[in-house]
């Protein structure tokens, strides 16, 4: 029987795309028989359960986790399935913002492991991957649990991702943009293409705004298979009316419902894009015949919490120094979303110098991001030191980097770059540490942040 720890070793034994070195080209071998094969000897779960499936390329995480939330105020038991994770797998698979436990995941590991081991033994479709697994077994928990409703985060993708076998209540799509062009397609018509294959017969798309090539699939697409849209930025109006470092104001418009005076503790204008989204998706939710009461969508929105997305924390919190620097920590790994990063940081916090700690994965536009985030940076701080074969080696982001301020260096510890960075700043200076999500994840753990109690 396996444990908790034993459990993790046994599905980290799999292979794992997400920490491929060669993850563009593995990835190609993405297909659905696998996970149908899984699901079918564990009993077909994701067949029980009411399901929002969101895809997207940015705000998928943050879309998700203000559905979910607004369900659990209204009084749904809300299961959530999102991915990569910041510190334990068992974020991947919570019920009303509830992490699986550690026994219970080792429970569903040993149900699950004949199963697991038999679709290995099929020639025919192959071994398993990580995110299969994982993706079977959150699908197994919902249904064992008997939520109201699952929240499932498309992982990479949409046509070939392991959770396109699910026949969603409502389909979300959020912004797309160029992102894994080596799997995906090197234009937004391409990456369009592969993400609206999410879009199920007449199930309801609700759609955030895009650019005109992403739209115009998605149009295409959602009229061929009888899918209504209700677009954000159209059907569906938001306005922002004031923000400061807690957070901000909005009113959200739908054709039913109006919601003036909403606040939304999560920075940035594209967070109030992905909360106008999910109230979009709420609606439609109600239209389908489920009530949502409205204190509960303002109570959902206030309580919402998601790490690693400009989350402002200071040292103070851990009782680390009196007097420190605020850290923003926030997984921008695309230039869209460094560019929505810089913005957020001008528009919100006022601080004497930045000092960047960064770290991305060698799939990423390095050169973009760079140009980007260091002329606003006053001391960068590159790091690779996270357990993961994509990471782009700290010397040469440096390199890369160099061209756009040097004032730049290399730490090849997260520890020790966070330490250098409190070394040479003063209180009035922000530290942002931005980049890869394994990076976010492995900087809040030495920082000693919980952020399952923040």
């Amino acid at each position: 029987m396996l444990n908790y720890e034993s459990a993790l070793a046994y599905i980290n034994s799999f292979i794992n795309y997400e920490k491929s070195p060669d993850f563009s080209r593995q990835a190609r071998l993405y297909n659905l028989n696998r996970i149908s094969h899984l699901l079918n000897l564990l009993g077909n779960p994701h067949r029980k359960l009411k399901v929002i499936h969101i895809g997207g390329s940015k705000g998928k995480g943050s879309t998700a986790a203000i559905i979910a939330s607004i369900l659990t105020h209204a009084g749904y038991k809300t299961g959530a399935f999102t991915s990569p994770h910041f510190i334990t797998p068992r974020e991947r698979c919570c019920v009303d913002a509830k992490l699986i436990s550690k026994d219970e995941f080792a429970d569903y590991l040993n149900k699950m492991k004949p199963a697991i081991e038999a679709v290995a033994g099929m020639n025919a479709v192959g071994a398993v991957s990580f995110f299969e697994i994982y993706t079977a077994l959150a699908f197994c928990y919902f249904a064992d649990k008997a939520v109201d409703f699952s929240v499932v985060e498309v992982g990479l993708g949409g046509r070939l991702d392991a959770t396109n076998v699910l026949q969603p209540l409502v389909t979300v799509i959020t912004p797309v943009s160029l992102e894994h062009t080596a799997i995906l397609g090197d234009t937004l018509e391409a990456i369009a293409k592969e993400k609206a294959e999410i879009i199920k017969h007449g199930r309801p798309l609700v759609l955030a705004p895009q650019e005109p090539e992403s739209e115009t699939v998605f149009e295409s697409v959602a009229a061929a298979r009888y899918a209504g849209i209700d677009r954000v930025g159209h059907d569906i109006s938001f306005k922002r009316h004031s923000w400061n470092i807690r957070g901000q104001t909005l009113e959200v418009n739908t054709p039913t419902e109006s919601y003036p005076n909403l606040f939304l503790p999560l920075l940035g204008k594209h967070q109030a894009e992905n909360a106008a989204t999910a109230l979009a998706c709420v609606e439609r939710i109600k239209s389908e015949g489920h009530f949502v009461p409205k204190g509960c969508v303002y109570d959902g929105l206030e309580a919402v919490r998601v790490p690693g997305r400009v989350q402002v924390v200071s040292i103070t919190q851990n009782k680390a120094s009196d007097e420190a620097p605020l850290i923003l920590l926030d997984g921008a790994h695309s230039p869209t979303s460094a560019a929505a990063l810089c913005e957020t940081i001008q528009e919100v916090i006022r601080y004497e110098r930045l000092i960047l700690i960064a770290g991305l994965m060698k799939d990423k536009d390095i050169r973009a991001i760079g140009r980007i985030l260091c002329p606003i940076a006053d001391i960068i701080i590159a790091t690779q030191a996270f357990d993961n074969p994509r990471v782009m080696p700290a010397g040469e982001v440096v390199k890369v980097w160099s061209d756009f301020n040097p004032e730049i260096r290399s730490e090849n510890c997260v520890g020790e770059a966070i330490q250098f960075a409190l070394s040479v700043s003063t209180p009035s200076d922000l530290i942002c540490i931005t980049g890869s999500i394994y990076l976010v994840g492995a900087a809040l753990s030495e920082l000693g942040i919980d952020i399952h109690e923040l």
